[in-house]
């Protein structure tokens, strides 16, 4: 009898294992909201080859890389549905402001890869939550979310220009004294002269897309080391093959 009950015990919890596992495989604990600076994302672009060269925003502005349905200390649930592939005829009434505030920075390349990476990848994760249930929902509330919580706004808030240098703790108070919640901050490194660049500011929500602290997330609260200036670029570094578009 006892042998029999430890191995149901055993089945049991097998089985509460493997279904825990399908159940939690698209789950997820917050959403990213991640901004790029377009000028650093440019020198990113042209660094990986002499060939790239890019496209940038009409005015200097941060502009959106994705939301990211993220687990913490994780990266991920990532192409969740197989069975919503990316239609760019969607996006029509969109396409304006997703070329201006939703911008693939390199140049040549088609707009839609880049819109259908991040719908591919993050937008059929997200699609549990109401307000970013389809395509053009993602994308729309990509928009409002900018619109809200623009970090050229937020920096400005806080004193925070481009041009400037800053110690990555006092971004992370400033973005913090704004929104009263703790972001993310990340950077990249010039291997030729040393510089640390911001790249990205990222924004964590809940479900019901109200503002929530990141903290848990990869790489919390930054990448950029602490001991360093690290500078907002108000151009592009080494800038000689840009196009403005």
């Amino acid at each position: 009898m006892a042998k029999y009950n430890i191995a149901l015990c055993i089945f049991l919890l097998s089985l509460l294992y493997i279904t825990h596992g399908k159940r939690k495989s698209n789950e997820f604990d917050v959403l990213i909201f991640t901004q790029v600076w377009p000028l650093t994302a440019c020198f990113v672009w042209k660094e990986s080859s002499e060939k790239h060269s890019c496209s940038l925003p009409k005015r200097d502005e941060w502009t959106i890389h994705g939301i990211w349905p993220t687990r913490y200390n994780t990266l991920g649930p990532e192409f969740c549905n197989k069975s919503l592939p990316f239609n760019p005829s969607v996006l029509a009434p969109l396409e304006s402001q997703l070329k201006e505030n939703w911008k693939d920075v390199h140049n040549g390349s088609n707009p839609y890869s880049f819109w259908g990476h991040e719908w591919n990848k993050h937008g059929t994760c997200a699609v549990v939550i109401k307000e970013l249930n389809n395509e053009y929902n993602y994308f729309q509330e990509g928009l409002k979310l900018l619109d809200m919580y623009n970090m050229m706004d937020v920096l400005a808030k806080a004193n925070i220009l481009p041009g400037q240098k800053y110690m990555v703790e006092d971004m992370l108070e400033g973005i913090q004294g704004v929104l009263n919640k703790r972001g993310q901050i990340m950077c990249v490194h010039n291997e030729k002269t040393g510089e640390l660049y911001v790249n990205e500011i990222r924004i964590c929500f809940d479900k019901a897309l109200q503002l929530v602290d990141c903290d848990g997330i990869r790489e919390f609260p930054t990448n950029c080391d602490r001991s360093k200036q690290i500078t907002y670029p108000s151009s592009v570094p080494h800038d000689n093959r840009v196009v403005q578009i």
